[in-house]
């Protein structure tokens, strides 16, 4: 037999902590166990009709083909008209990019300004995908860790420390997954200052940018000055806010060196995303008023759902959790539970807890320490409110039975 092997990069990678906890939930469900799955970072609601119709009629008018690399012209009028309302920045048609997901983007991104030896500042409590993806690119990535206490988010100073010679980029990610925290306009400001005068790129994941609560506003950092639009790549996309996870659809905006690099790597790569994928973004990222009715209305819900996981949070013992301004997740504490007895067996950490939880409660979360926050599950709120209330029992019955 053929000595064959497989390179150390792909060997040493982690699997994705949430697509496992969905699989182990599917598996469950198969064998005709009851779950309620609160681990899914997608929406549960279907991709509005209006964006189905335009797809259904640009199919019908034979839009089946290659598109050029950044999109179609169709598509990067509508991404160069998105950044301009949402962002506050205005990019020339070759500075966007359509991506397959925004995953991909962050991916291109990182290879396209990171390598072996270089070193990437994440920010803890973080996505799974991040340390992996920079991984990949040979790089190390640093972890800048905010405490409950901090709301999940660093302070300019946390961050200052943290840069090296060799520090190459930094990732910032609000509304955040998976705390729901959102990073106001001073610490925002606070953190880019810092990074005036040196060569550190700005990676700033916004797809959560349509969900934020309470008031509270969405602010890119590529907007407040010339430094901090020169090196902030902004990265957003169709899956969150329109829930068309599905369509695998990312926008980027940023410097043109940095997009062009990108544009390389796609060429290589993808060629292009789907082009009925593409008809449909275009139309969604224009926000005609009827499917701003619907942004709204979804975005209404998630907030309605995040009180009630707040009100539900009480009949939880010993267990915390920071009311999220965004994105539409909720981040909770059980860390006065590591390492206790319970119901006959020693609960060792996060990682054991969500199993259990699943194989006990049925109930599917996702472990805090693929976020780099041990002691700590994620909850979806993109679930349905009887799931949501069902799911929340359960995990008190768990803890007091």
């Amino acid at each position: 037999m053929a000595n064959l092997s497989l390179h150390p990069r792909v060997l040493q990678l982690s699997p994705s902590a949430t697509l496992q906890m969905q699989a182990k939930a599917k598996a469950l469900k198969d064998q005709g166990v009851s779950v309620v799955v609160l681990s899914a970072g997608e929406p549960d609601f279907e991709t509005p009709k209006v964006i189905v119709e335009v797809a259904k009629l640009a199919l019908d008018k034979g839009v089946s083909r290659y598109t050029a690399v950044r999109g179609s012209d169709e598509l990067i009028k509508a991404m160069q008209l998105k950044f301009k309302r949402d962002q506050k920045v205005h990019y020339g048609p070759l500075q966007v990019l359509s991506t397959v997901g925004a995953k991909s983007a962050i991916a291109m991104a990182l290879e396209s300004v990171a390598g072996p030896g270089d070193e990437v500042i994440i920010l803890a409590p973080f996505w799974v995908s991040y340390p992996e993806q920079v991984r990949l690119t040979g790089a190390k990535p640093v972890i800048v860790s905010a405490s409950q206490k901090q709301n999940y988010v660093p302070t300019a100073e946390m961050i200052k420390s943290a840069i090296t010679p060799r520090t190459k980029a930094i990732i910032l990610n609000s509304p955040n997954n998976p705390t729901g925290a959102v990073f106001s306009e001073q610490v925002l400001r606070e953190i880019m200052e810092v990074l005036v005068g040196t060569s550190i790129w700005v990676i700033s994941d916004e797809i959560y940018e349509h969900l934020v609560f309470d008031g509270e506003k969405h602010v890119s950092p590529a907007s407040f000055s010339a430094d901090a639009y020169a090196r902030t790549l902004v990265i957003s996309g169709a899956s969150k806010g329109y829930a068309m996870t599905g369509w695998r659809v990312g926008v980027v905006g940023g410097p043109l060196p940095l997009v062009d690099a990108m544009v390389k790597l796609q060429q290589q790569r993808y060629s292009c995303i789907a082009s009925i994928s593409q008809a449909a973004a275009a139309y969604a990222l224009q926000e005609t008023p009827e499917l701003c009715v619907e942004i709204e209305n979804m975005r209404l819900a998630y907030q309605a759902r995040r009180d009630e996981v707040m009100h539900l949070m009480k009949e939880l013992p010993h267990v915390k959790c920071i009311k999220p301004k965004g994105a539409f997740y909720a981040f909770l504490d059980f860390s006065e539970w590591m390492g206790k007895m319970h119901r006959g067996s020693l609960i060792e950490n996060d990682e054991i807890l969500a199993l259990r939880l699943l194989s006990e409660a049925h109930v599917a979360v996702v472990s805090g320490t693929a976020f780099g926050a041990p002691g700590c599950v994620r909850l979806s709120i993109a679930s349905s409110m009887p799931d949501i209330r069902e799911g929340m029992k359960r995990i008190q019955n768990w803890l007091v039975g």
